[in-house]
C-alpha cells in the first residue's frame, strides 16, 4: 500500500499524481486521514491518502469520470459476451431483444417483483407494485402509505433494495438487465436534488479554489453528479474511495 501525506488532502493527491505520472481520472483515491491544525501545534496531523492506479476493466470506472477519452471507449459496439461457465448472455446493445428473450425478461422481472414484495412485507410495509420491462431495463414502482419507511433516510432503504434486486438478477444470469425501484416519484425528485447539489458545489469550488468532497453515494447517484458537471468548463469530477464509502470529488480543471 502506497501512502502520501501533505498539509492538505488535495496536496497529498497531487504529490501522488506527480510520482505516479497519472491524472485523477486514472487513479483510485482513499482518504485515510484528514488534516488537523491542532492547538499551538499540539495534536496537529497531516492529510494521508492512498492512491493507486484505477482498474480500467471495471465497468463503473469507465463510466464514472468526465474524461472524454474514457467516454469514447464506452461508445464501442457491444454484442454477446461469453460467461465463465461457457454460456452466452446478451449485453447492452442498441438492438431490440428477440421475442423469446423479451419473454424471459418479463418472467424474471415478475419473479423479482415477488421476491422483493416478500422482503418488503417482512419489513412491515404494506405495498403494491407495478412492473414495466422496457428493452433491457426493469422498472418496479411501489405504492404504499408508508412511503417514508420504504424510502428510508437519504434513500437508504430503497437503494439497498435496488442493490439487492440487481444481485438477484445477476444470480439468475440476467446481469445485463438494469433495474430501478421507485416509490412516490422519489427517483425524479432525487435527480433534481443531486443536480442542484452538483451545481451549488461546483460554484463553491470555483469561488474558493478548493476541492469539495461529497458524501458517499451509490454508483448510479455518483454518475448523475458526473453527468451534470461533464460539460462544465471550470470544474471536473472523479470518484474516490472504495465501496460503500466511494464518493465524488469536485475540483478545478
Amino acid at each position: 500500500m502506497t501512502l502520501y501525506t501533505s498539509e492538505t488532502v488535495e496536496g497529498a493527491i497531487q504529490t501522488a499524481l506527480q510520482q505516479l505520472q497519472l491524472d485523477k481520472s486514472q487513479v483510485e483515491v482513499t482518504i485515510l486521514t484528514k488534516p488537523r491544525k491542532g492547538f499551538f501545534g499540539i495534536g496537529a496531523r497531516k492529510a494521508k491518502v492512498e492512491v493507486k492506479p484505477a482498474v480500467t476493466s471495471k465497468p463503473e470506472e469507465a463510466v464514472e469520470t468526465t474524461d472524454s477519452s474514457v467516454k469514447a471507449s464506452n461508445n464501442r459496439p457491444e454484442s454477446e459476451t461469453e460467461t465463465d461457465s461457457g454460456s452466452t448472455q446478451d449485453v447492452a446493445t442498441t438492438e431490440e431483444p428477440t421475442a423469446n428473450r423479451q419473454a424471459e425478461y418479463q418472467q424474471v422481472a415478475s419473479e423479482l417483483n415477488q421476491y422483493l414484495s416478500e422482503i418488503i412485507k417482512q419489513l412491515g410495509i404494506e405495498a403494491t407494485s407495478q412492473v414495466v420491462v422496457q428493452h433491457r431495463h426493469v422498472n418496479l414502482n411501489f405504492e404504499t402509505e408508508q412511503e417514508g419507511l420504504l424510502i428510508g433516510k437519504h434513500g437508504r432503504t430503497i437503494n439497498a433494495l435496488q442493490s439487492l434486486a440487481q444481485v438477484y438478477l445477476n444470480h439468475k444470469r440476467f446481469s445485463k438487465l438494469e433495474v430501478t425501484l421507485d416509490v412516490a416519484n422519489y427517483r425524479e425528485r432525487r435527480v433534481e436534488t443531486l443536480t442542484r447539489l452538483a451545481e451549488n458545489m461546483a460554484r463553491e469550488v470555483v469561488a474558493t479554489g478548493k476541492p469539495v468532497y461529497l458524501d458517499p453515494m451509490p454508483s448510479f447517484e455518483r454518475k448523475q453528479i458526473h453527468s451534470v458537471l461533464a460539460d462544465n468548463e471550470h470544474v471536473m469530477t472523479y470518484s474516490a474511495g472504495t465501496e460503500p464509502k466511494r464518493a465524488v470529488v469536485i475540483t478545478l480543471r
